[in-house]
């Protein structure tokens, strides 16, 4: 073999081991993503249409929106039309009230059949993380709304502001403290003050 077939093979074998390389980084970066939440599972349809807002099986008979009624609200703030305040990703948890997965209006996030069951869901999700260790507000918020795909640092800020905490503060599950963070978290979600006081209490009662 000549010198020019030597650098051909060289040049060929780099080439080929970057595609590999490029490959490899690129399904793991998919991969990750998926188990984030922010791609569907394999296989189910992709296109954004599919992806937000999914299907128009009907709703059952109890299905309860923000108002009251029973119909879908397709204009209310995502975390609203699901009664999902909190924007809890869809998982395999069994949460009470739930929506199945061929009721889901949105791949993504939970959908509940009343805003009393995600504001509970979000409670105890809360709940959750405080007693395994995620005590102050930076550690909870960075669980909760990740750097990839928020403004996390304000998102800290504004729910020390509320609660009236610094970011190394530690913080119990109390209710009072749960229902500081979900008042607060909730506004920071959906734009608006929709979880009231009331509404906590209905939701506290039955974790």
């Amino acid at each position: 073999m000549d010198k020019k077939q030597k650098k051909i093979l060289f040049i060929s074998g780099g080439v080929l081991t970057t595609g590999v390389i490029a490959t490899t980084i690129l399904l793991i970066r998919r991969r990750n993503k998926r188990k984030r939440g922010l791609l569907p599972p394999s296989g189910s349809d992709t296109s954004p249409s599919n992806f937000l807002t999914t299907n128009n099986n009907l709703l059952p008979t109890n299905f309860r929106n923000w108002n009251g009624g029973n119909t879908y609200l397709p204009n209310a703030p995502r975390g609203i039309r699901n009664n999902n305040p909190g924007n809890l990703i869809y998982t395999n948890i069994k949460w009470n009230g739930k929506l199945s997965k061929e009721q889901n209006k949105d791949r993504r996030f939970e959908m509940f059949i009343a805003p009393v069951y995600g504001v509970r869901a979000m409670i105890k999700d809360l709940k959750h993380d405080i007693e395994k260790g995620k005590s102050t507000v930076p550690q909870l918020i960075e669980e909760y709304a990740p750097r990839f795909e928020n403004n996390t640092d304000n998102y800290i800020n504004t729910v020390c502001k509320d609660l009236r905490v610094s970011k190394t503060a530690k913080l119990l599950p109390t209710k009072n403290t749960l229902r500081l963070l979900v008042l607060s978290m909730t506004k920071v979600e959906t734009g608006g003050n929709y979880v009231s006081n009331d509404l906590f209490e209905q939701a506290y009662a039955i974790i």
